[in-house]
């Protein structure tokens, strides 16, 4: 009992200890003073670690806090490490908040969030933010002589920012604070802003068609059936690429005759030509794909330069082949006019991929490897291309071909590069307000141009014919041009193909009018006795025969003989060839000399 209940002696005594203890306390605490955030962080920190296992608010306390703010300051390395130590002796503590609050202590340590609000707050207050129908972000920005338009996400925005941020603060911009602020911007163009219609180089209007100069006026050519004018803000919105490079600004007085002076395009392939040129200005109708083929020395580069400078002149005129076909969609992403020089050959699926851009299509690829979303390039755009040897093989690109044999140039009539160039340049602005010209005298027949027959590119024909008109050719003398030209181009289509050999070979051997019925395997047998130059492209099987017959049945069609697939037997694919009619001779293309007005007759 009396073990169990210390007397009052006994609390008396432990009440000394006790006060002798906690005074012995005191003078050590007086002796080491505690360490302080200016004297001693990494003091404060290990201590605030040992808290920081029971309490993740300590990371947060104003001490501690700026311990770290110095020590970031004085050693980053060991501001390093006991940052992740914190981490790992509360796995619950939030570095982020830290590293947040030592931003703030720090001098100047909110120069990139300050930067990238003034940079939003410049952008949206001198340009209006908007979206086009993909949702890709859009800038129009006005200005007292002109209106620029650029996309949020392109070089030519960015370098107009960074100039504004630079005359409102004399200061440049972290790569990072830009990309913040670009992606800011752009959500406030996809969330706030308008939907519009964004245009590169040529668009419809109205009464007639806007041509973008892509000058530094930002200026556009307003042409219709009454004329063209400069117009200084387009009605419609123009964006523009980096390669880019102006049109001539068009002078009062035009001659399109000056063009054939500077090229090697041939007299009876002119009207076509300047069709071709036209027509690329009219994005609401499909494109023809325009084909310079010619020996060496036929100068076919400076040719297709030339043309490409009055439609869309860029810091690369031409390009080399293309390696892929995502390659092409890139170009045409980029370009108004896709212009590739050189060309030995194509394959199956670049050729394909001309004729979807000539009248509209996409190509969609996987967009990252992370995700399963895809990246889609939507477009239609005029196409040129040149080559020594025909490139356009496949049929149904050649039906959207204008194809045009440049004629070898004599060794006494060649001109220096120097001399050509600087002759070009002088004339350039004359030739583009002729052709202007003659879009507008154009575009005021087209309404009464009537084609009772019409080919795969009748919107290319009926123009083709309003301009054939406008320069003083008879009706009709375009159309029978045109027709000899697709009918040229059906029989260089059935050359190149192994298929239309070996049945020609088998159709000149049989009795007119002819009428065969039987399966693919039994056409296949047939067509296999019958000797072939080149039997790379042969097909393997009966199916791969049905493929080839309905590639080349247009063609055949065209020239009175129909291949038609009768459906599925148990034999196996059933086909007809019959003679549909007559073959009649090719119409002979018209001359020159019909133009009254066509100043082309200059050599």
């Amino acid at each position: 009992m009396s073990a169990a209940t210390p007397s009052p002696d006994g609390v008396v005594e432990n009440d000394r200890h006790h006060h002798h203890d906690h005074h012995t306390v005191e003078m050590d605490a007086a002796a080491t003073p505690a360490p302080t955030p200016d004297t001693d962080p990494v003091g404060v920190i290990e201590a605030a670690l040992v808290r920081l296992v029971d309490d993740v608010g300590v990371l947060a306390e104003e001490d501690v806090v700026r311990a770290f703010s110095i020590l970031k300051a004085t050693d980053l390395p060991g501001y390093l490490r006991l940052r992740h130590a914190a981490k790992k002796a509360n796995r619950d503590c939030s570095v982020t908040v830290l590293d947040k609050l030592v931003r703030d202590e720090l001098p100047g340590s909110d120069d990139d969030s300050s930067a990238l609000d003034e940079l939003v707050a410049l952008a949206r207050a001198q340009c209006q933010l908007h979206h086009d129908a993909d949702r890709n972000a859009v800038a129009v920005i006005p200005m007292p002589s002109r209106r620029e338009v650029w996309r949020v996400y392109s070089s030519g925005f960015e370098d107009w920012l960074r100039a504004a941020y630079w005359r409102a603060k004399e200061m440049g911009v972290p790569e990072t604070t830009m990309k913040s602020a670009l992606a800011t911007l752009a959500a406030a163009g996809i969330n706030d802003g308008d939907e519009i219609e964004v245009h590169v180089r040529a668009a419809r209007c109205d009464d007639g068609y806007l041509i973008d100069l892509a000058d530094e006026q930002w200026q556009a050519i307003h042409v219709t059936p009454q004329g063209w004018r400069v117009v200084n803000e387009s009605p419609v919105y123009f964006t523009r690429t980096p390669s880019m490079r102006p049109l001539p600004m068009p002078v009062t007085h035009g001659d399109v005759g000056l063009l054939w002076q500077h090229t090697n395009i041939p007299a009876h392939c002119r009207v076509m030509v300047l069709a071709w040129l036209l027509d690329c200005f009219r994005p609401d109708t499909p494109f023809p794909v325009l084909e310079l083929v010619g020996e060496q020395g036929s100068a076919k580069s400076t040719t297709q330069s030339v043309l490409r400078s009055l439609v869309d002149p860029n810091k690369v005129m031409l390009r080399g082949r293309p390696k892929t076909v995502e390659d092409v969609f890139v170009a045409a992403a980029n370009n108004w006019l896709v212009s590739y020089e050189n060309l030995s050959g194509l394959t199956p699926e670049q050729q394909d991929a001309f004729c979807t851009l000539a009248t509209g299509g996409g190509f969609a690829s996987r967009q990252l490897y992370t995700n399963g979303e895809e990246h889609v390039m939507e477009t239609k755009r005029p196409v040129v291309l040149n080559g020594i040897a025909v490139v356009a093989t496949r049929p149904d690109l050649i039906d959207r071909v204008i194809h045009v044999d440049l004629p070898t140039i004599p060794a006494d009539a060649r001109r220096d590069d120097a001399d050509t160039h600087a002759g070009w340049e002088r004339d350039q602005p004359t030739v583009f307000a002729g052709l202007l010209d003659l879009f507008s005298a154009a575009l005021a027949i087209l309404p009464t141009v009537k084609l009772t027959q019409k080919q795969r590119m009748a919107d290319y024909e009926r123009l083709g014919e309003a301009v054939a008109r406008a320069l003083g050719f008879a009706p009709g003398e375009f159309q029978q041009q045109y027709a000899e030209l697709v009918r040229a181009g059906i029989d260089r289509a059935l050359e190149s193909n192994a298929v239309a050999q070996a049945l020609d070979k088998y159709l000149a051997d049989r009795v007119l009018p002819l009428n065969w019925q039987g399966t693919a395997g039994q056409l296949y047998d047939l067509l296999n006795t019958h000797s072939i130059p080149d039997r790379s492209s042969w097909p393997r099987s009966p199916k791969g025969l049905s493929d080839q017959l309905r590639r080349i049945a247009p063609a055949y069609r065209a020239k009175g003989i129909d291949i038609t697939h009768l459906g599925h037997s148990r034999e196996g694919a059933r086909w007809r060839i019959a003679q549909t009619r007559s073959q009649t001779n090719p119409a002979t293309p018209p001359g020159i000399e019909g133009g009254t007005r066509y100043g082309a007759h200059r050599e």
